[in-house]
């Protein structure tokens, strides 16, 4: 019995013992993650730096992605298939039917470069925009190359 409770309590120590990720950390992990994923030949593509651009709440996102604009984003996708754009829409929605603090971030639109020396074709560019939910572990839910906005 001494054992098992000695077992138990050093557990115990040893998980509360370890340091929590940072967001800043928690993030790059994500988008390192999801590069590594995607890419096909630059395997060694690594965040150079971020910036989140803007963050929305959960209110915001209900308004824009619900039942309606997930069956609609459907009925496209079976004249014009865009799998990423679908699984975008599905996994966000997921997300949001289980959220009840209404003013929380729920998505984060994030800025990011990667390292020019980590990319093998220098046609490849190294800015992007990652839309990622707030969730445990900071899910990159879509990518697209950065463009500004041009507000004229």
């Amino acid at each position: 019995m001494k054992k098992i409770v000695s077992i138990f309590v050093a557990i115990i120590l040893f998980t509360s013992c370890q340091e929590e990720k940072s967001f800043d950390a928690k993030l790059t992990d994500s988008l390192n993650s999801f590069l590594r994923d995607k890419s096909s030949g630059d395997k060694f593509i690594e965040i150079e730096s971020f910036k989140i651009l803007k963050e929305y709440t959960v209110k915001e996102r209900k308004e824009k992605v619900n039942e309606n604009t997930l069956n609609k984003v459907r009925k496209m996708n079976e004249s014009f298939p865009s799998a990423d754009l679908l699984a975008y829409y599905e996994k966000e929605f997921d997300f949001l039917k289980n959220q009840t603090d209404e003013s929380a971030i729920a998505l984060y639109e994030v800025k990011f470069e990667v390292k020019k020396e980590t990319l093998k074709n220098n046609e490849i560019p190294s800015v992007y925009k990652a839309m990622v939910l707030n969730d445990k572990d900071l899910t990159v839910v879509f990518l697209s190359i950065f463009k500004e906005d041009s507000h004229h």
